[in-house]
């Protein structure tokens, strides 16, 4: 299999398959095929959890999955103007990401739903884990930037800018203060510490993010 990404902005996804060679993309996504594929539709909405991720955290309950019968060529595009980038995952490396952040993954990797508690949950949102071994395609919007974190230093991030980091990472949402929060516009900080790398977006769209919570939804009320 061969991916490509298009430019900046407003990214599509290229996939060469091969004979019997899978990819799992969001549905509604495809809109370029040069050969024959077999369609299949898998269904992630018996579980409680999903159902939580879904209305909570933006997941999808159905995939597409996508296996070639041929050498083909295949495009796929997000329903928004986000930006598609590309993280490899293996066995020492995972990632956690934002639930509505998926775009795409080849079939070797697996996406589980964090369990937390409810009062993490509600400071952090949802998250989803993504192991195996093959290659992740997930959206952000505005530019997309990766950053390699020095261990010996703390980052601060404003929650909604980031999309995804590496599992082994130690990340926490703080916050200076109620009133500053109201003041500033800034929402809740992830504070990230670690050997790790990090994936943030320059742009926020309207509801991608879980926004830290359902507490950062209603501080934002206030923006």
């Amino acid at each position: 299999m061969k991916t490509t990404i298009s430019e900046y902005p407003n990214s599509y996804l290229k996939v060469e398959l091969n004979n019997s060679e899978e990819i799992i993309v969001e549905r509604g996504s495809m809109i370029f095929a040069d050969g024959n594929y077999e369609l299949k539709t898998k269904f992630e909405a018996k579980t409680i959890n999903n159902w939580i991720g879904k209305i909570f955290g933006g997941k999808s309950i159905a995939y597409n999955i996508y296996r070639a019968k041929e050498h083909i060529e295949m495009i796929f595009s997000p329903d928004k103007n986000g930006e598609i980038f590309e993280i490899d995952i293996n066995e020492t490396k995972s990632v956690i990401i934002e639930p509505n952040a998926h775009f795409a993954r080849t079939h070797q990797i697996d996406l589980k739903i964090i369990k937390k508690d409810w009062k993490t949950t509600l400071n952090d949102g949802l998250k989803m884990k993504a192991t195996g071994n093959g290659k992740l395609f997930l959206i952000g919007y505005g530019k997309i930037k990766s950053k390699q974190l020095n261990p010996e230093k703390t980052y601060l991030i404003d929650e909604d800018y980031l999309v995804a980091f590496d599992n082994n990472l130690q990340v926490k949402t703080v916050s200076r203060g109620f009133k500053e929060l109201l003041r500033s516009g800034e929402g809740y900080l992830y504070e990230i510490k670690g050997d790790g790398e990090i994936w943030i977006q320059t742009r926020e769209e309207h509801g991608m993010s879980s926004g830290g919570g359902v507490i950062s939804s209603i501080i934002g009320f206030f923006k």
